[in-house]
């Protein structure tokens, strides 16, 4: 990772906190690292549905591994997390609106990583 894109991320988990206007203070950091592996889970699946997005799950990945070494929380669980989440959604509300809602939000983070990244 070059060392401006390191730098961007590291300032940029902290801008997160824009793109969460539901939560009206600053984020913990498990907050943000809900946000950024939730965010690396749907990208991913998105790019292996063919969806063309500006920003990789990889970008998402990289301010996940900030998080774990800045604050020594769990991606591996937090993402872990965000995949249950989403398998619940697809048994609640179905399997083609669920995949539906995940390819929306993979579209959100991308415009959530072109703001960080800013």
């Amino acid at each position: 990772m070059k060392p401006k894109t390191t730098i961007s991320l590291v300032c940029g988990a902290a801008l997160l906190t824009l793109a969460g206007p539901a939560i009206a203070k600053d984020p913990s950091p498990k907050q943000l690292m809900s946000m950024s592996a939730g965010c690396a889970y749907v990208v991913a699946i998105a790019e292996g549905s063919n969806v063309q997005l500006n920003y990789g799950s990889a970008e998402w990945m990289g301010i996940v591994q900030l998080l774990e070494q800045r604050y020594g929380l769990d991606g591996d669980q937090a993402i872990e997390l965000a995949k249950a989440k989403y398998n619940k959604r697809a048994r609640v509300m179905g399997a083609d609106e669920a995949r539906s809602h995940m390819l929306n939000r993979a579209r959100e983070c991308d415009r959530e990583m072109a703001v960080i990244l800013s």
